[in-house]
Formats: structure tokens, sequence, C-alpha cells
């Protein structure tokens, strides 16, 4: 077995940049693909953001901010970022054709060691990978947020061989990351399928009214010790993302009940995505739940649903 040094993430969105510092972060080589130069450029701020602000706070161990950039190296070629790499971590939009494609992609240009994986919490790597070759070496993982917290959750198929499971496992624990393991394919893991109920009925309960986003996450959080609520959390996941596994979810169903709310989706047209936008159900870079008065319910709260009534959406 070799040890996993080399690691390509496709993608270098919010997400994709997040995964992209964590392996810089411990010491790992990092090839980060886009075929957008305004994302690589965002990306190289953020990285170097995140980088500085773990050195302040004495969690880089055993490297540099300068030393984990020089590790990391940008693409605009998809084919050449995977040429060298031990392990590929595609991060692409939620949409099963784009990332089939991709993988077959990656299938034909990478070498015959590397292990193939995706960020997606809403597709299973057996439907993703059912053109691919190397099902041996594939496998699901579910960063939540890897510059925040450790949590990873991992989802082996029925292909995914004993060395492969090894191998990420070890991959994840190096990078000081806690695997939670699902043992066999099931969609959206199990943590996340615990909490897609729980944001798919905080939606409706949103979208026909019964709620604001700032009561609710003001409850979660006061009844849970959490920094923020299901709102808030979507608005890191990204709206558009939030709105895509929904689709997903319904895709396959076909049930009335997983189509997500029109609400959910009039924000998402307003461009309303959430952090990465600038506004979704908070305003950022400040959103009001992080202020003091917050849990006591005592200062107005900004929201994007406040820029006109649910009527309107």
């Amino acid at each position: 077995m070799h040890r996993i040094q080399t690691v390509c993430i496709i993608g270098a969105g919010t997400q994709g940049t997040m995964l992209a510092f964590r392996s810089l972060a411990y010491g790992k080589d990092v090839f980060l693909y886009s075929r957008s130069q305004n994302s690589r450029d965002r990306a190289l701020l953020k990285i170097r953001h995140w980088l500085s602000d773990w050195e302040q706070a004495g969690k880089l161990m055993h490297i540099t901010p300068d030393e984990a950039m020089r590790r990391l190296t940008l693409f605009s070629d998809l084919e050449s970022s995977v040429r060298d790499a031990d392990l590929v971590i595609e991060n692409v939009s939620e949409d099963l054709e784009l990332k089939q494609r991709i993988w077959c992609q990656i299938d034909a240009a990478a070498p015959e060691r590397t292990l193939l994986t995706t960020n997606s919490s809403s597709f299973t790597t057996t439907a993703i990978g059912k053109e691919v070759r190397r099902k041996d070496k594939t496998f699901n993982l579910n960063f939540m947020t890897p510059t925040q917290d450790d949590l990873v959750e991992v989802m082996w198929n029925v292909h995914t061989s004993t060395e492969t499971k090894a191998l990420a496992l070890d991959f994840l624990k190096e990078q000081n990351q806690v695997p939670v393991v699902t043992k066999k394919e099931i969609k959206g893991f199990s943590l996340n399928r615990v909490w897609r109920a729980i944001k798919k009925e905080a939606l409706k309960l949103w979208a026909e009214g019964y709620t604001t986003p700032e009561d609710f996450d003001r409850a979660w959080m006061l009844e849970w010790g959490t920094p923020y609520g299901p709102f808030g959390l979507m608005d890191r996941v990204g709206l558009d993302v939030v709105e895509q596994i929904e689709m997903s979810y319904y895709s396959e169903s076909r049930k009335e009940d997983d189509l997500p709310p029109k609400a959910l989706s009039e924000l998402v047209k307003q461009g309303f995505l959430g952090e990465k936008s600038g506004k979704g159900f908070y305003y950022y870079p400040n959103p009001s739940y992080q202020n003091p008065f917050f849990l006591r319910g005592e200062e107005e709260c900004k929201s994007s649903n406040n820029l006109g009534t649910l009527e309107n959406f």
C-alpha cells in the first residue's frame, strides 16, 4: 500500500477550496483544478487567509503558511491536474451527468494507483462511477466545514477494496479528521439523511409562513448550544447546493413532497445563495446569528426574506 501524499481537488468553489486548505495544512501536496481564473484567484486568497488564521491560533503544527502555499499547484486543465495524484476528490455541482463525465475523464487520465472519490452528499459512487474501470478504488466522502471541524462522513460501495478503505481512513486521520463510516451505500449517508429530514421540515415551515429563519435558528441554538441553526447552516452550504440536493431526491422519488419549496428556488433565482454571495437567509460577512444579542431576540435581525414578502416568492 502507498501513502496518500498528493491530493487533487476538482472544483475550486467554497468547499473545494476548504478541502485544498485542509490538506495543505497537514503537509500534503495539492493540485487544485478549476476552469475559471476568478475561482482560482479567489481560492488562493481564501487559502492564504485560513492558513494565517490557523497559524495565529497555534493550529499549524508542522508547517508554515509559506511552506504550505508552495505545495499548492493550480490547474486549468483537468487531465493534467490528475496525472500525478494519489487521490482525486471531485467537488463539482450536484449534477449526476456532469459528475459521470468528469469521473470518466479522471479515470482515463489518472495513474492506476489513484483513488477516486466525490464530496457529493446526494449521489452514490456506484451511480457516478458506473462507467469507470477503477471501481475498487472508489468511495464516498462528505466533508462538513474542513476549516472549522473535523467530521467526515465516509461511505463504501460494494466494489471498494480493503486496501482502498485502509488508505482512505489513514489519509483522513493524517489530516486530524474524524471519519464516521456508513458501511454500505444509501443515498445521503447516515448523519446527512437525518440532517436532510431536519432541513426539509425547516424549509417547509418557513416557506408556508409558520416561522422565520431567525426564530427557528434561535430556538435551535438555545436548545442544542450550536453556533448557528439549520438556516444558518444552509447559508454556509449554499442555497443553490441545497436546492440541487433536494432536486436530486425528487428526481429519484418523483414524490411532490421531495420538491424544494418554491420560496427557496426564488431566493436562488435572485442570487441569494448564502454566505458565498453575501446574502441568503442572513446577510454576510456579519450574519445576525453571530450578534451577542441574537439569542435574546433583542435586536432586529436581517435576512434575505425581509427584502420581500413570501407572497412575492
